[in-house]
Protein backbone atom coordinates (compact mmCIF):
# COMPACT_ATOMS: atom_id res chain seq x y z
CA UNK A 1 0.00 0.00 0.00
CA UNK A 2 1.50 3.31 -0.90
CA UNK A 3 2.26 6.30 1.50
CA UNK A 4 1.40 9.44 0.56
CA UNK A 5 4.79 10.10 -0.36
CA UNK A 6 8.58 8.68 -0.47
CA UNK A 7 9.64 5.06 -1.39
CA UNK A 8 11.79 2.94 -0.40
CA UNK A 9 14.33 1.16 -2.92
CA UNK A 10 15.94 -2.15 -1.75
CA UNK A 11 20.14 -2.60 -3.16
CA UNK A 12 21.93 -5.60 -2.75
CA UNK A 13 25.97 -5.26 -2.28
CA UNK A 14 27.52 -8.29 -4.74
CA UNK A 15 24.96 -10.75 -3.92
CA UNK A 16 25.66 -14.47 -4.92
CA UNK A 17 22.87 -16.42 -4.39
CA UNK A 18 20.15 -16.68 -7.14
CA UNK A 19 18.02 -17.77 -4.48
CA UNK A 20 18.19 -14.66 -1.66
CA UNK A 21 18.26 -12.86 -4.95
CA UNK A 22 14.80 -13.83 -6.06
CA UNK A 23 13.24 -13.81 -2.26
CA UNK A 24 14.94 -10.44 -2.23
CA UNK A 25 13.03 -9.27 -5.39
CA UNK A 26 9.61 -11.13 -3.83
CA UNK A 27 9.73 -9.12 -0.61
CA UNK A 28 10.68 -5.62 -2.98
CA UNK A 29 7.02 -6.28 -4.94
CA UNK A 30 5.32 -7.84 -1.99
CA UNK A 31 6.25 -4.62 0.26
CA UNK A 32 6.11 -1.68 -2.85
CA UNK A 33 9.84 -1.02 -2.99
CA UNK A 34 9.78 1.38 -6.72
CA UNK A 35 13.60 0.33 -7.07
CA UNK A 36 16.04 -2.62 -7.18
CA UNK A 37 20.02 -2.06 -7.63
CA UNK A 38 22.01 -5.25 -8.17
CA UNK A 39 25.67 -4.24 -7.22
CA UNK A 40 29.03 -5.45 -8.07
CA UNK A 41 29.40 -8.15 -10.45
CA UNK A 42 26.92 -10.75 -10.54
CA UNK A 43 26.93 -12.96 -13.75
CA UNK A 44 25.06 -15.71 -11.57
CA UNK A 45 21.82 -13.75 -10.94
CA UNK A 46 19.18 -14.35 -13.89
CA UNK A 47 16.15 -12.45 -13.40
CA UNK A 48 13.79 -14.79 -15.68
CA UNK A 49 15.37 -17.84 -13.68
CA UNK A 50 15.05 -17.42 -10.40
CA UNK A 51 12.75 -19.76 -8.88
CA UNK A 52 12.05 -17.67 -5.38
CA UNK A 53 10.57 -15.03 -7.64
CA UNK A 54 7.54 -16.92 -8.90
CA UNK A 55 5.40 -13.16 -9.28
CA UNK A 56 8.44 -12.46 -12.04
CA UNK A 57 8.63 -9.08 -9.70
CA UNK A 58 11.61 -7.44 -12.27
CA UNK A 59 8.15 -7.08 -14.51
CA UNK A 60 6.44 -4.72 -12.23
CA UNK A 61 10.05 -3.03 -10.54
CA UNK A 62 12.39 -1.64 -12.01
CA UNK A 63 15.90 -3.12 -11.72
CA UNK A 64 19.04 -1.92 -11.95
CA UNK A 65 22.77 -3.45 -12.45
CA UNK A 66 25.68 -1.30 -11.47
CA UNK A 67 29.30 -2.26 -10.86
CA UNK A 68 29.10 0.79 -8.34
CA UNK A 69 25.71 0.94 -6.52
CA UNK A 70 25.93 4.06 -5.17
CA UNK A 71 25.62 5.49 -8.66
CA UNK A 72 22.74 4.14 -9.07
CA UNK A 73 20.58 5.62 -5.78
CA UNK A 74 18.14 7.99 -6.71
CA UNK A 75 18.80 11.46 -5.67
CA UNK A 76 18.22 13.12 -2.44
CA UNK A 77 17.47 9.43 -0.85
CA UNK A 78 18.87 8.73 2.59
CA UNK A 79 21.11 5.14 2.35
CA UNK A 80 20.60 2.72 4.94
CA UNK A 81 23.10 0.53 5.60
CA UNK A 82 21.44 -3.25 6.87
CA UNK A 83 24.70 -4.39 8.41
CA UNK A 84 25.88 -6.40 12.03
CA UNK A 85 27.91 -3.25 13.97
CA UNK A 86 28.50 -1.42 16.67
CA UNK A 87 27.51 2.19 15.40
CA UNK A 88 24.39 0.60 14.08
CA UNK A 89 20.66 1.02 15.49
CA UNK A 90 18.92 -1.64 16.24
CA UNK A 91 15.79 -2.09 13.52
CA UNK A 92 13.21 -1.68 16.29
CA UNK A 93 14.15 1.66 17.11
CA UNK A 94 14.88 2.60 13.47
CA UNK A 95 12.63 5.75 12.13
CA UNK A 96 12.31 5.03 8.54
CA UNK A 97 13.01 8.17 6.14
CA UNK A 98 10.50 9.02 3.80
CA UNK A 99 12.80 7.92 0.97
CA UNK A 100 15.33 5.48 1.67
CA UNK A 101 17.70 2.95 0.04
CA UNK A 102 18.14 0.03 2.12
CA UNK A 103 21.65 -1.71 1.51
CA UNK A 104 22.26 -5.38 2.08
CA UNK A 105 25.61 -7.25 1.98
CA UNK A 106 26.46 -10.52 0.21
CA UNK A 107 25.36 -13.80 1.67
CA UNK A 108 29.35 -14.65 2.86
CA UNK A 109 30.39 -11.43 3.67
CA UNK A 110 29.44 -7.52 4.86
CA UNK A 111 28.34 -4.48 2.81
CA UNK A 112 31.98 -2.74 1.12
CA UNK A 113 33.32 -0.93 3.08
CA UNK A 114 33.47 2.19 0.67
CA UNK A 115 29.35 1.47 0.26
CA UNK A 116 29.38 1.41 4.71
CA UNK A 117 30.47 4.96 4.59
CA UNK A 118 28.88 6.40 2.42
CA UNK A 119 25.69 5.44 4.06
CA UNK A 120 23.43 8.04 5.96
CA UNK A 121 22.16 5.73 8.62
CA UNK A 122 23.13 1.95 9.55
CA UNK A 123 20.67 -0.93 11.61
CA UNK A 124 21.35 -3.98 12.22
CA UNK A 125 18.71 -6.92 13.48
CA UNK A 126 19.97 -8.30 16.39
CA UNK A 127 19.51 -11.58 16.36
CA UNK A 128 21.47 -14.99 18.19
CA UNK A 129 22.56 -15.99 14.80
CA UNK A 130 23.35 -14.43 11.03
CA UNK A 131 19.98 -13.85 8.66
CA UNK A 132 20.25 -15.34 4.99
CA UNK A 133 19.82 -11.94 2.68
CA UNK A 134 16.30 -12.61 1.70
CA UNK A 135 15.11 -12.87 5.26
CA UNK A 136 16.33 -9.61 5.99
CA UNK A 137 14.87 -7.59 3.19
CA UNK A 138 11.82 -9.58 4.19
CA UNK A 139 12.23 -8.38 7.78
CA UNK A 140 13.55 -4.62 7.10
CA UNK A 141 10.66 -3.80 4.45
CA UNK A 142 8.05 -5.49 7.03
CA UNK A 143 8.94 -2.95 9.58
CA UNK A 144 8.66 -0.04 7.37
CA UNK A 145 5.80 -0.77 6.38
CA UNK A 146 4.11 -1.54 10.19
CA UNK A 147 5.91 1.29 11.29
CA UNK A 148 4.04 3.50 8.33
CA UNK A 149 0.70 1.54 9.11
CA UNK A 150 -0.87 3.97 11.52
CA UNK A 151 -0.73 6.79 9.04
CA UNK A 152 -1.59 4.53 6.32
CA UNK A 153 -5.02 3.80 8.30
CA UNK A 154 -5.75 8.00 9.07
CA UNK A 155 -5.24 8.29 5.58
CA UNK A 156 -7.76 5.60 4.79
CA UNK A 157 -10.01 6.56 7.52
CA UNK A 158 -10.38 10.66 5.86
CA UNK A 159 -10.52 8.95 2.62
CA UNK A 160 -13.88 6.98 3.80
CA UNK A 161 -15.17 9.85 5.68
CA UNK A 162 -14.80 11.94 2.76
CA UNK A 163 -16.61 9.48 0.50
CA UNK A 164 -18.97 8.79 3.26
CA UNK A 165 -19.98 12.72 3.70
CA UNK A 166 -19.94 12.92 -0.27
CA UNK A 167 -22.62 10.28 -0.59
CA UNK A 168 -24.74 11.52 2.37
CA UNK A 169 -24.18 15.21 2.09
CA UNK A 170 -24.44 17.46 5.13
CA UNK A 171 -27.40 14.69 6.92
CA UNK A 172 -24.61 12.51 7.15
Amino acid sequence: MRKERGFACIALDRPTDPVNVGHALRAAFCFDARLVIIGGDAPGIRLPKLHTDPMRSFRHIPVIRSKNLLQAVPESTTIVGVELSDDASTLMDFQHPERACYVFGPENGSISNETLSRCDHKVMIPTMASLNLGMTVNIVMYDRLAKAWPKVQSRLGRIDQSVAHTLLGNNG
